[in-house]
């Protein structure tokens, strides 16, 4: 996967941009970099709510050193912190707190796992979004089992599924906002 490119599509970077902007977010934290589209989104959307800090992870470097050369040519790189390496460990410190919106967009099989571990410093009201969480993947049904965290309201969220369109093909996301 080192090489591939698998960026989010215009409508869904534009509807990030629109969750971040609304939420007033400041604090954002993304799983999965790639070549930083979606980051270029997200970063637009924290330097016109005034500024703040978005932390967001890749595991390989190559893809890390693009997103940055990206962000940089868009005059957004002082508002991102690009982690490199596994999520799980790079994501244990120093985290923004409280966190406005994460973003959860790689393995699927680990969005739960990456959800628990920031858990503690989403805000109320904080949004949680994540990319076709629908395509298990041969996970084991790890992504189904995020799913159904989600969607009970027991864990304190209220979860929505959306779908938007690009390139002929409809693309699953979810959003949800911490009760």
């Amino acid at each position: 996967m080192a090489g591939a490119r698998m960026p989010v599509t215009p409508e869904f970077g534009t509807l990030l941009y629109v969750l971040a902007r609304s939420s007033g977010a400041r604090h954002i934290v993304e799983f999965g970099t790639s070549f930083g589209v979606s980051t270029l989104f997200l970063a637009a959307a924290l330097r016109d709510n005034g500024g703040g800090r978005l932390v967001t992870t890749e595991f390989v470097a190559q893809k890390a050193a693009s997103a940055a050369a990206n962000l940089h040519e868009a005059g957004l790189a002082d508002l991102v912190d690009i982690r490199i390496g596994d999520a799980m460990a790079t994501l244990v410190r120093d985290v923004p707190h409280p966190i406005d919106l994460i973003l959860l967009d790689a393995s699927k099989g680990l969005y739960l796992d990456i959800l628990r571990l920031l858990e503690p410093a989403l805000r109320q009201g904080g949004l949680v979004v994540s990319d076709r969480a629908d395509l298990d993947g041969g996970d084991g049904g790890r992504a189904s089992a995020y799913l159904d965290y989600l969607s009970n309201p027991a864990n304190g969220y209220r979860m929505a599924a959306i779908t938007t369109e690009a390139l002929g093909q409809r693309f699953a996301h979810d959003v949800a906002v911490r009760a």
